[in-house]
């Protein structure tokens, strides 16, 4: 009785363990994204956005590459998309915050600089420029 209760112990032991790292395999790769590279318009392609589709006290995500924010009217903001953390895509914007869903790391929408954690490096900075309610977003 003894054998079969270790044998099943052992057998349980091994299925969680491959359960845990299936896991955590499953969420680094939900998590994680290549970093936009020169190729893919983080390095100096323009992105255009209509003004109206970035809300006032809140922000957007342009090409999956961009978080275009406007926290007061008329004031616009872009960053990369990218946590630096971990490389998920950030999605929430409110008027003062970007944060990520994966580890809840916050940006400022002004300047993309880290405003807590886990994150340590700031969201790369793009410039905006509006013309005729287009908003064009080009490397820096």
């Amino acid at each position: 009785m003894e054998t079969n209760r270790r044998t099943i112990m052992k057998s349980a032991g091994a299925v969680g363990s491959v359960a845990v790292v299936g896991s955590s395999v499953a969420l680094t790769s939900a998590c994680s994204s290549d970093e936009p590279s020169e190729s893919n318009g983080a390095g100096g392609a323009d992105a255009n956005v209509p003004a109206g589709d970035v809300p006032v006290g809140s922000g957007t995500v342009v090409d999956e590459t961009y978080v275009v924010t406007q926290p007061k009217e008329g004031e616009f903001y872009a960053f990369s998309s990218v946590c630096t953390h971990q490389g998920c895509q950030v999605r929430t914007v409110t008027e003062d915050k970007i944060t990520c869903p994966c580890h809840s790391s916050q940006f400022s929408t002004t300047t993309g600089e880290v405003l807590t954690g886990p994150a340590t490096e700031p969201l790369a900075e793009y410039s905006v420029s509006d013309s005729d309610g287009t908003l064009t977003i080009s490397g820096k």
